[in-house]
C-alpha cells in the first residue's frame, strides 16, 4: 500500500525554508504546498493532497495539522512546526504520524 510506505519514509520527518515576507505568518495555502512539496521529495512519491487546518505563525516552536492524501486514498496525519525564524525565512519541519489514519 503507498500509504503505509509514504508514512515510513515519512516517519522520520523533514524541512525546509520559506519566505514569508512583511506577513509574518505562513498562509494555509503555503504551508500546505510547502510541506507537499517536501514530503513528496523525501518519499520519492507523489501525494494526492496535503491539506492544513489553517496557517502557522512565524515563531519558533509554533506548529498546525495537516492530512496528507496518498495516490491510493491513505490519510496520514502530519505536523508542521515552525524551528528557527530568521528574519523573513522561516525553517519549518514536517513529521508524519507512525501509522495511517483509521
Amino acid at each position: 500500500m503507498v500509504g503505509v510506505a509514504l508514512a515510513t519514509v515519512f516517519s522520520a520527518g523533514c524541512s525546509g525554508q520559506v519566505e514569508v515576507g512583511t506577513e509574518r505568518s505562513m498562509s494555509k495555502e503555503q504551508l500546505q504546498s510547502f510541506a507537499k512539496e517536501k514530503l513528496e521529495a523525501a518519499a520519492g512519491t507523489k501525494a494526492r493532497s496535503v491539506e492544513c487546518e489553517g496557517g502557522v505563525p512565524a515563531k519558533v516552536g509554533a506548529t498546525q495539522r495537516c492530512i496528507l492524501t496518498a495516490i491510493d486514498g491513505t490519510r496520514i496525519g502530519v505536523t508542521a512546526t515552525v524551528s528557527n525564524v530568521e528574519g523573513e525565512d522561516v525553517r519549518v519541519n514536517v513529521k508524519v504520524d507512525d501509522q495511517p489514519m483509521g
